[in-house]
């Protein structure tokens, strides 16, 4: 692997191929996955073979030991609840008599550990870290750690519902305008319709880390979202971007909303402002947690 242009493209490999992974394991067995697995581990190994340190390869292997232990409870405990960021549905805590259930969440812990050592304010490795002690029975342990994670993101509403129920108390809830502490700034970008009154959505969320692509991404899909926005209930038409020890700064994109001479929508993007990162931008292939939600690197498609 040589240069910056390699290690990006095996980097953004790593990332689809986890979260393909990550979207199967909601409902399908290890079994299922065997090959899947084996895709994922073989782009990180190659990435940390010549960058023993990289933090991308080492929070995707977090979420993929997370992953082996989805698969693993959906034989256990069937597919009906997502224990990872489900509010109303905290880990249960694994039987003792299950070994390997056991065992698959000491390696999420493990494999969080080593990502922390890499990256301590990693907030999505410290909740992969309490979600796997929740599941081994630690709840003290894991209650600090859920502590952790809403004090990097003081709006996780799920890591403060855990606490909530593992400590028997009631939190207030963050007023607006805190610092979240992510280490890397990235663009959030989303154009969603809620389409349902259970509070499905249709539509794409972008996880995103230069405003080139963040414009290219509304441009391509501006006539499909507006083609939608009379059928929803609501609709999301905003980028979020966060800038590292600074307020995250959003702006609705409805508020840029024109046309051309001859009436087709655009967006005049002078009317738009996107935050410089700075030097310490999100890599590319890199998955983040923000305000309780797991987001992969570039496009995801939401159509529940």
């Amino acid at each position: 692997m040589d240069g910056a242009t390699d290690i990006e493209a095996v980097r953004r490999e790593a990332g689809s191929s986890l979260q393909y992974y990550w979207e199967a394991a909601e409902y399908d067995t290890p079994e299922d996955l065997e090959d899947d697995e084996a895709e994922v581990r073989e782009a990180c190994s190659a990435i940390q073979e010549a960058f023993p340190d990289d933090i991308v390869s080492s929070i995707c292997l977090t979420l993929l030991e997370w992953g082996n232990l989805r698969a693993h409870l959906n034989d256990e405990i069937g597919t009906a609840d997502d224990h990872f960021d489900d509010e109303h549905n905290p880990p249960a805590g694994l039987d003792e008599d299950d070994q390997h259930g056991r065992a698959l969440a000491a390696e999420v812990v493990r494999a969080a550990e080593r990502t922390l050592a890499l990256q301590q304010t990693n907030n999505l490795a410290v909740f992969s870290r309490a979600c796997g002690l929740h599941w081994m029975g630690d709840h003290d342990a894991a209650a600090a750690a859920y502590r952790e994670a809403l004090r990097l993101d003081p709006y996780d509403h799920i890591a403060k519902a855990r606490i909530e129920q593992l400590e028997n108390v009631e939190l207030s809830e963050p007023p607006s305008g805190l610092i979240t502490h992510h280490p890397h700034g990235f663009h959030l970008l989303e154009m969603t319709h809620l389409v349902g009154h259970s509070g499905s959505t249709k539509g794409w969320v972008w996880l995103l880390s230069d405003p080139s692509s963040v414009r290219s991404s509304v441009d391509g899909y501006l006539d499909a979202w507006l083609a939608n926005r009379g059928l929803s209930l609501d609709d999301e038409f905003s980028v979020w971007t966060h800038v590292p020890d600074n307020r995250c700064e959003g702006y609705e994109l409805r508020e840029a909303l024109g046309h051309t001479a001859e009436g087709q929508p655009l967006i005049d993007w002078s009317k738009v402002t996107l935050p410089d990162l700075g030097r310490d931008h999100l890599p590319v292939g890199q998955p983040i947690r923000w305000h309780g939600q797991l987001h992969f690197f570039g496009g995801t498609e939401h159509d529940d």
